[in-house]
């Protein structure tokens, strides 16, 4: 795969510092000269749709200007036999990846959008983890220090590039899902995993959206290696059919162990192995999530059969759809047009959505639907950043509860 392949177009109005101190330096007269805008840090662009700036009636927090830390690029420091990997926080996923195949290792957590461009500050921020997080966690799991500007100017190193360490307030991971509202991320250490050995790829049609999320749920309960569960809705990977698709690990006896268990599970349900080529095409839609709009949606597994059975008739005619991954902790929506029937659709339903990509016709920001207040958040924030250098984060209104009793 070439170069291009792998690199996001910047766009036009994004402008690029040279370095940690051009960053820095720009952030130290950020107030001077940018009459009240906010500034927010994106990677290679390959998720714009979470560096859009959230309607509110405050005109300030509408107002932002975005800088790439593509410039911020390199491998810092890799030692195969320690596993783990410190690199500049604009360096693209997949050199990372390429350097840790070459010594038959991996990010496990599967980070998405390595083709498109992605960069490894760009996967901390958006704390968004594919589908091996079922097996193996997810990236906070796996960050072990991360270095970041605040909105003073001021060089911060958290953390330590060691895979036991407990001091401190636990900053690298406060850092995954910031969305580059708590400073610019520009050196990042993660502890890395051995590859998976010849995995394979099975589906399990199900019919029904109810016996499908039976079956995902004994799957997921019950003490089987899988790397990864994902959910589909018909015509994802069955024209007709609900359909569960596992990643197996190998090799080919382990994996013959475990799906003779997973058919033992579903009973007459078929099931399938995908080849190769299949599989790599299935699990680059359900990894990528790529859509003209697409939204990332936490939810629990209990929740599916409601969330299907109310999910927007105008949406679907649309052509827009939807998936669950990490065994219905998640679902991913795509479609094109406007967000204001799915933001409403999800404020009922109590949920909260993080919008991966956005089009000229998306204009409600990154964060829709139901947000709860975070007080702890809020005033990390004010400490990182005492004058509002960065975009703030939009929630909702602060609840206080009254201590019941003596």
């Amino acid at each position: 795969m070439s170069d291009s392949e792998n690199t996001a177009s910047i766009p036009g109005d994004i402008e690029t510092p040279e370095s940690v101190r051009h960053w820095a330096d720009l952030i130290r007269d950020w107030k001077a000269s940018s009459t009240g805008d906010h500034l927010i840090p994106v990677g290679g662009c390959s998720k714009l749709g979470l560096s859009c700036v959230n309607s509110s009636a405050d005109a300030e927090a509408n107002s932002a200007r975005r800088f790439s830390t593509r410039n911020l690029a390199g491998i810092l420091q890799y030692d195969p036999s320690e596993f783990t990997i410190s690199a500049a926080s604009g360096t693209s996923l997949h050199e990372v990846i390429a350097a840790l195949a070459e010594h038959g290792q991996t990010l496990p957590f599967d980070p998405p959008r390595a083709k498109m461009g992605a960069t490894i500050g760009g996967c901390v921020a958006s704390g968004w983890s594919g589908p091996g997080r079922w097996r193996y966690g997810g990236l906070r799991d796996f960050i072990l220090a991360a270095s970041f500007l605040d909105g003073l100017g001021n060089e911060v190193h958290t953390g330590a590039p060691v895979v036991k360490n407990a001091a401190g307030f636990d900053f690298p991971k406060l850092m995954v899902g910031s969305l580059g509202r708590l400073g610019v991320l520009t050196r990042l250490t993660f502890k890395v995993f051995p590859q998976s050995v010849e995995p394979q790829t099975w589906v399990v049609k199900c019919g029904d959206v109810a016996t499908a999320t039976l079956h995902m749920q004994t799957l997921s309960r019950l003490p089987i290696e899988l790397d990864a569960i994902e959910l589909c809705q018909p015509g994802m990977t069955d024209p007709d059919d609900w359909c569960i698709v596992l990643r197996v690990p190998g090799p080919q006896s382990v994996a013959e162990s475990i799906m003779d268990r997973v058919k033992n599970i579903v009973g007459e349900t078929e099931t399938r192995k995908l080849s190769e080529e299949h599989a790599e095409k299935s699990w680059s839609k359900l990894l990528h999530v790529e859509g003209e709009v697409s939204v990332r949606i936490p939810m629990t597994p209990r929740q599916i059969e409601t969330i299907v059975q109310s999910f927007p008739k105008q949406l679907s005619e649309l052509g827009w759809r939807f998936h669950f991954g990490l065994a219905g902790n998640v679902m991913f929506v795509t479609g094109s047009g406007d967000l204001v029937l799915l933001d409403s659709w999800l404020v009922e339903h109590g949920l909260a959505g993080l919008v991966l990509d956005a089009n000229d016709a998306t204009a409600r920001g990154t964060q829709i639907g139901m947000w709860r207040h975070d007080e702890v958040v809020v005033r990390v924030a004010k400490a990182i950043d005492p004058q509002r250098c960065f975009a703030p984060f939009q929630f909702g209104e602060p609840m206080h509860f009254v201590r019941s009793g003596a």
